[in-house]
């Protein structure tokens, strides 16, 4: 297969290719996927930076270390500096490949909401701080505005690239629940459900329902927790007041 434009095709080491942190968990059944890849080949080089960091193919790469490849032929993709470009380029691979789970789906969709925010924010700042674009200057005929907008619309936008067509607002609930899950501030008890919960999700349980009952758990504990401070506080007030008797 010719590699595409802005891409150059070579021969690299399996163990030189490093993997770094990437939203799918479960790569789904290698097996079959090297059995193909014995049978007929590779058809489609996986990709990695010019540093030797995959880009798309992670099951790929999976199964042919199953198969004990010690050399593969790679497209190596240059332009992708940042964590934006990496996450962008996973979402590209995800599309084609095995879908994402829900839970995988909102962790993507929150890294990519905080780093479009963030790109967005750079972007505004070299715009306003551009030589070009100095008090007096008629600068903003000169430049396109923000490629993204407020927060709101950046929610959207990184929603539209998850594939799976979850709404942000479905998304939004997942990411609340995951918070909790890794609170260290909320009841272990709590926790536990709601990993559970969450693990539900995955295998096709409606999102609002559980959205809800946590929500209501978590108020629960909040107020269990204040309770628990103002009956520790008067005892140890009236502790105090014994003393001084």
């Amino acid at each position: 297969m010719t590699a595409p434009a802005g891409y150059i095709e070579l021969e690299r080491t399996v163990d030189s290719i490093s993997v770094g942190r990437r939203h799918r968990g479960d790569l789904g059944d290698i097996d079959e996927l090297a059995a193909s890849i014995e049978r007929d080949g590779l058809l489609q080089p996986i990709t990695i930076t010019p540093d030797g960091v995959l880009v798309c193919g992670a099951r790929r790469l999976a199964a042919i270390k199953q198969l004990g490849w010690r050399k593969v032929n790679v497209w190596v993709r240059s332009g992708i500096s940042d964590r934006l470009g990496h996450l962008l380029a996973e979402q590209d691979d995800n599309v084609l490949h095995k879908p994402l789970t829900q839970t995988e789906a909102a962790a993507l969709y929150r890294e990519l909401k905080t780093l479009m925010a963030e790109d967005a924010a750079r972007r505004e700042q070299a715009t306003q701080f551009s030589s070009e674009n100095q008090p007096g200057a008629d600068g903003r005929a000169k430049f396109a505005p923000p490629s993204l907008g407020p927060a709101g619309r950046t929610r959207e936008k990184a929603a539209a690239m998850i594939p799976g067509g979850a709404s942000h607002t479905t998304l939004e609930k997942i990411g609340y629940l995951q918070k909790i899950a890794e609170d260290p501030a909320q009841p272990a008890s709590l926790r536990t459900q709601v990993v559970a919960e969450l693990a539900r999700i995955d295998a096709g349980t409606p999102v609002h329902p559980v959205y809800e009952a946590v929500r209501r758990a978590v108020e629960t504990a909040r107020e269990q927790r204040e309770a628990d401070l103002h009956r520790l506080a008067a005892d140890a007030l009236a502790r105090a007041k014994q003393a001084k008797a």
